[in-house]
């Protein structure tokens, strides 16, 4: 397959949106599989970032694409949810302070909504 230069609209236009739909199947399988944010990073750059269609478009194309990527991890916001493990267990959303509570102790991740898969 012959790599686009991305010189003329049509070329820039079809470039932006085969990196959305990309973006859009990284993110919807990334919700399906649970998987960790640092996963989805390593997918965006290396099928998003390090593609000479993304490359080769203008500057302000890039910044578009940029913020549609941004706009995908505020939506999985929805998806997710603070919670706690204290002393190595797991606690959910219900940290009970007593004054055997050891800060120390509490470890806090985003985890999937109703999993404890951390993302």
């Amino acid at each position: 397959m012959q790599k686009t230069k991305n010189t003329t609209w049509k070329q820039r236009l079809n470039s932006d949106q085969y990196l959305k739909g990309r973006i859009n199947y990284i993110f919807k399988s990334a919700k399906k599989e649970r998987e960790p944010h640092k996963s989805i990073l390593n997918r965006l750059k290396l099928i998003i970032y390090d593609d000479a269609r993304y490359k080769t478009l203008p500057n302000y194309m890039r910044s578009n694409i940029n913020g549609y990527i941004q706009a995908n991890f505020e939506i999985m916001h929805e998806y997710i949810e603070w919670v706690h493990w204290y002393d190595n267990r797991f606690v959910g959303k219900k940290l009970i302070y007593n004054e055997k509570f050891e800060q120390s102790k509490v470890k806090s991740h985003y985890v999937y909504i109703s999993t404890q898969k951390i993302y």
